[in-house]
C-alpha cells in the first residue's frame, strides 16, 4: 500500500520535506498557485505533487492521507481525510 502524507501550505512543505521521506507521495496543498509551482521545481522529488485549496475544505477523499502536515486534528476536514492510525504533526 501507498503511502501519502498532505502538507499544508508551501512553507510547511519545505521546512518538513526531510521528515517525509519514507512517504510514497506528498501532496502540498496552498492557495498560492505561483508559489505551488515554484515549490515543486525548486525540489524537484518526483513524489512532490500539488493541490490548490485550503482549510476549512481539504481537497482530498475520505481517508486517504497517512499524515497531515501543519493542521489541528480536531478539524472536521482532518479527521476525515486521515486513514485510520494516521497522524497530524505540527507544521515547524
Amino acid at each position: 500500500m501507498s503511502t501519502t502524507a498532505l502538507v499544508l501550505g508551501v512553507a510547511a512543505a519545505r521546512q518538513s520535506l526531510a521528515e517525509l521521506a519514507d512517504y510514497d507521495e506528498i501532496v502540498v496543498l496552498d492557495s498560492d498557485v505561483g508559489a505551488l509551482e515554484a515549490l515543486v521545481a525548486e525540489l524537484a522529488d518526483p513524489r512532490l505533487d500539488y493541490m490548490l485549496g485550503a482549510l476549512p475544505v481539504l481537497p482530498m477523499p475520505d481517508a486517504s492521507v497517512d499524515v497531515l502536515v501543519g493542521a489541528d486534528p480536531s478539524e472536521p476536514e482532518v479527521v476525515r481525510v486521515l486513514r485510520a492510525g494516521g497522524r497530524v504533526l505540527p507544521a515547524k
